[in-house]
């Protein structure tokens, strides 16, 4: 059994001062060490942390009864972990309900990271992992960061400020909505996150280019596991797959700090299945007592209503509902923002240089297109950004000079 984050004091404090302030924390002798509280609608007790833990363990003691008349709820029970069942012989029953498919690596069961990469993956696609790298860091002054253990206050609240830009900026490109940037759950994973990290619960992971993260990843530790929780990229790099480079990065630093499983968690993403070598499933675990009616039925109500909420998300009907429900409440704000509306000519004719205005900052927000345009260019032909000065140039369009170069950022009418 694992020492799991989901049943540590810290992340039920924070849990509950964020969701559940008006509930009183619950515990069982027969069921440890997982904390409940009383759903007000159905009559059953449902995990702390209840939609927000990525893979809950417990153990069970037959020899306590406090089960009696009652039903039990825990969600996230990956089927990777080997937990104790209720005895045979007892009036406590479980029923297990599928909910999702997961991804691993199993980490342990390879010498290194390029027995594991020359496993999974043929050479011209290491070959292009390696190639997103360099280029990356020819382009810019490229830093891996992994947070675990300790983080000062102000170098975790200038990443968690990034990230959610980071969030915004990507899911705006999307036209999707982002349930983490919710303000009460941003709020309880950023008051989390600093807690966890500095005991060694939690990391994250970063990659920095010129001082800015572009890449961030928050995971849990189970002990040897590690759990992805919430990733994201900088679209700006697009070209540079830094979605990729970030978990070849993670995955070094797993094997090196002695990692067994690296969970990619559950979600249908292509990636997932080309950086894993197993599948795990998550279940839902309803223990009830089956001597009483009551408890059987509503036992069985349950184990219908999440087969049921299953089948609706293999026909796809939940996130058309979640995008209806957003554009209801929210207005029509997940239409797509097109970011690549720029395109790079090579200037050759020097005198361009006589009609420039001011210098800018490429960084700011609304270059962002011609931002990503540059760093696209630079991808196939590499020079360090930093080298570039940005000005503004005739109808609205931008030059970049270079040490090696002079480029014209214009739209792209294409």
């Amino acid at each position: 059994m694992t020492k799991n984050p989901f049943s540590s004091e810290t992340f039920k404090d924070v849990w509950r001062k964020h969701f559940n302030t008006s509930k009183n924390e619950i515990t069982f002798s027969f069921v440890k060490p997982i904390s409940f509280y009383k759903h007000q609608l159905v009559p059953c007790f449902v995990n702390l942390g209840n939609k927000l833990t990525n893979g809950l363990t417990y153990r069970i003691d037959n020899a306590n009864l406090d089960y009696k008349n009652k039903v039990f709820l825990i969600r996230d029970i990956p089927s990777y972990q080997e937990l104790q069942e209720p005895a045979k012989t007892s009036h406590l029953k479980l029923k297990k309900v599928f909910q999702y498919e997961g991804y691993i690596t199993r980490v342990s069961n390879y010498e290194s990271i390029d027995v594991y990469l020359n496993t999974i993956y043929k050479s011209n696609t290491r070959s292009k992992l390696r190639r997103n790298i360099k280029r990356l860091e020819s382009n810019f002054k490229v830093e891996y960061s992994m947070h675990h253990g300790a983080i000062s206050r102000a170098d975790f609240d200038f990443v968690f400020e990034n990230f959610y830009k980071l969030f915004e900026k990507r899911y705006a490109n999307k036209g999707e909505p982002c349930g983490e940037l919710n303000p009460v759950i941003w709020a309880f994973y950023t008051e989390l996150a600093f807690k966890m990290i500095n005991e060694g619960t939690a990391s994250l992971f970063v990659i920095y280019t010129d001082g800015k993260p572009i890449g961030i990843t928050f995971s849990y530790h189970f002990d040897a596991i590690l759990v992805e929780a919430l990733t994201v990229f900088d679209i700006d790099f697009y070209k540079y797959n830094i979605g990729h480079t970030t978990i070849l990065k993670m995955l070094e630093w797993s094997f090196k700090n002695e990692i067994a499983i690296f969970d990619y968690t559950q979600g249908d993403f292509d990636y997932k299945k080309r950086w894993s070598d197993d599948r795990y499933q998550t279940y839902y675990h309803i223990l009830y007592d089956s001597k009483s009616l009551k408890c059987r039925l509503t036992a069985g109500l349950l184990e219908k209503y999440f087969r049921f909420k299953r089948e609706c998300r293999e026909r796809n009907y939940s996130s058309k509902v979640h995008s209806f429900n957003h554009w209801l409440l929210d207005g029509n704000t997940n239409k797509a923002v097109l970011i690549n509306t720029h395109k790079v000519e090579i200037v050759s004719d020097k005198k361009l240089l006589d009609n420039y205005s001011q210098l800018i900052d490429i960084d700011l927000y609304k270059y962002t297109s011609q931002r990503k345009a540059l760093y696209d260019y630079l991808y196939l032909n590499p020079e360090p950004a930093r080298n570039f000065k940005v000005c503004l140039y005739k109808n609205d369009s931008l030059l970049a000079i270079g040490e090696n170069s002079i480029l014209k950022i214009v739209k792209d009418e294409s």
